[in-house]
């Protein structure tokens, strides 16, 4: 089996290399199956990435959910200075995309420090690759899996492109598998 970073590679290549129309066209059914998708409507409270570059678009949900009055977290990467300045990632609450700046590698970043501390969350996850034993290998630096560790109790949904599922993946006893991947084409439960 090929290693993470292997598949990393390969997956980000094939991800970068899916044509913008077909992106945005792939993004707007994904978005489609998670607004509609019981652990949306269900959730008060959305913590949603900020997808940037070729990652699945998630503009439209962090709007919807505002339109909805849901309350919106996005994470932030920030550094824990008294511990080896370890970096983590908590979720902050925004009221609108305009509470956004540039942060970590260029990602978009609340700028407000509301941390949020939710019930009846639904974690919307990024990632690099899948499976369809809901496997997930992120981008190296174990923040969701962290997050959630602290987080039990939230549900998850991983968003993806279908050329980002393989048939199998490499996983640690330590990773966090989301528990729904939606792509355009399939849906996978775990």
């Amino acid at each position: 089996m090929e290693t993470k970073k292997d598949i990393r590679r390969q997956v980000r290549s094939a991800r970068a290399g899916l044509p913008e129309g077909k992106r945005i066209a792939y993004s707007a059914s994904i978005q489609h199956k998670l607004l509609e998708h019981p652990f949306y409507q269900q959730a008060d409270e959305i913590y949603c990435y900020v997808s940037f570059g070729d990652e699945v678009i998630t503009a439209q949900i962090l709007e919807e959910s505002f339109r909805q009055g849901k309350k919106v977290a996005v994470p932030k990467i920030l550094t824990e200075e008294m511990k080896d300045c370890r970096k983590y990632m908590e979720f902050f609450y925004i009221h609108s995309m305009e509470e956004l700046e540039e942060g970590y590698y260029g990602i978009l970043e609340p700028v407000t420090r509301e941390k949020a501390v939710g019930r009846n969350v639904l974690v919307v996850m990024p990632g690099v690759a899948f499976d369809s034993s809901c496997h997930r290998i992120g981008y190296g630096g174990g923040f969701y899996d962290a997050y959630l560790r602290r987080h039990a109790d939230y549900r998850t949904i991983a968003l993806a492109y279908s050329i980002q599922c393989l048939e199998q993946i490499p996983c640690m006893e330590h990773d966090i598998c989301p528990e729904i991947i939606l792509t355009e084409k399939e849906s996978y439960t775990c």
